[in-house]
């Protein structure tokens, strides 16, 4: 259908794309709110069953008039699956389902269980469609401390969730494209990364594999001087990123964590701290509303670590 809004033309074809997911009389009730408020943006998407439609727009948190079923739900839920919930049981049972085009939905239910082991989801009451943004400057100061090392430095990004970290990773990744001829790999294990604009002929991508060992295959054979991953979240991939930095590659990767204390007390990464591998810790926040991001790099807290 044709938008009566004023987006750019990448915006329009995303949510075209995205809407061809929904019930078309859904589709044309949020394009009237879009219409209405002239958002500029939407960030995402947030259906619950028997609640009201929220959106993420310009930033901005939006409860629309806009009332959810529970047929509603279920309905999206199949047409995000493409009619083969089967084809998609991995990665719900992870939480969310991959769309393509760096789009990705995270998906809320009851929890299947065999002798306490998650094997899959059901009764989906809710989903969460997080719309991924290219900022072409988010990355600009994280580059720049990879220029100043002379691309040798390690960087953790961290920040709480939300904050534009896969945004800072997504420009990244374009900008070693365009200003280096540096090897790199990119470790997409939720395919939201690499959308269209992002790859290039120095990339090698690994979609979709388990971060840890989409890492050791990255190291052992396609021979990167960057690997760039997001969410280091467990042991394996802390230890992963251990290995690869041993073997002389550069990593570039994010976390969770709203501090640098948080950060250096996160167990999970106790063995990358231990091996001092990281040379920059760079903490992003960005408040509700605001475009602007704002860094810190905790050098001193560093060098008191060692």
């Amino acid at each position: 259908m044709k938008f009566n809004i004023s987006y750019k033309s990448k915006l329009q074809e995303e949510l075209s794309y995205l809407f061809s997911f929904f019930p078309s009389e859904l589709t044309m009730k949020i394009n009237e709110v879009l219409f209405k408020n002239q958002y500029k943006r939407i960030n995402e998407i947030r259906i619950k069953k028997n609640s009201l439609l929220h959106l993420i727009a310009d930033s901005k948190s939006v409860v629309t008039d806009i009332y959810i079923s529970e047929e509603t739900v279920e309905e999206i839920f199949l047409s995000l699956c493409r009619g083969s919930i089967y084809v998609h049981a991995d990665t719900i049972k992870e939480g969310y389902i991959s769309l393509g085009r760096g789009i990705r939905a995270g998906i809320c239910g009851t929890a299947v269980t065999e002798n306490n082991v998650l094997v899959g989801v059901r009764d989906v009451s809710s989903i969460n469609i997080r719309i991924p943004q290219i900022i072409p400057w988010a990355s600009n100061y994280v580059y720049s401390l990879l220029e100043k090392s002379n691309f040798s430095a390690s960087i953790l990004i961290f920040s709480p969730p939300g904050a534009g970290k896969t945004t800072i990773l997504r420009d990244l990744v374009n900008k070693l494209g365009a200003k280096s001829n540096k090897r790199y790999a990119v470790i997409d294990t939720r395919d939201e990364i690499l959308i269209s604009e992002t790859k290039n002929s120095h990339c090698d991508a690994y979609i979709s594999y388990p971060k840890g060992y989409a890492i050791e295959l990255a190291t052992k054979s396609m021979t990167p001087e960057i690997i760039l991953c997001d969410e280091i979240s467990n042991e394996n991939e802390a230890n992963a990123i251990l290995k690869a930095s041993n073997s002389g590659v550069v990593l570039i990767a994010t976390t969770h964590a709203s501090s640098y204390d948080e950060l250096i007390s996160k167990k999970i990464l106790k063995s990358i701290f231990d091996a001092k591998i990281f040379k920059y810790f760079v903490g992003v926040n960005r408040k509700n509303g605001e475009k602007k991001y704002n860094f810190t790099l905790n050098e001193e807290k560093y060098e008191a670590l060692l």
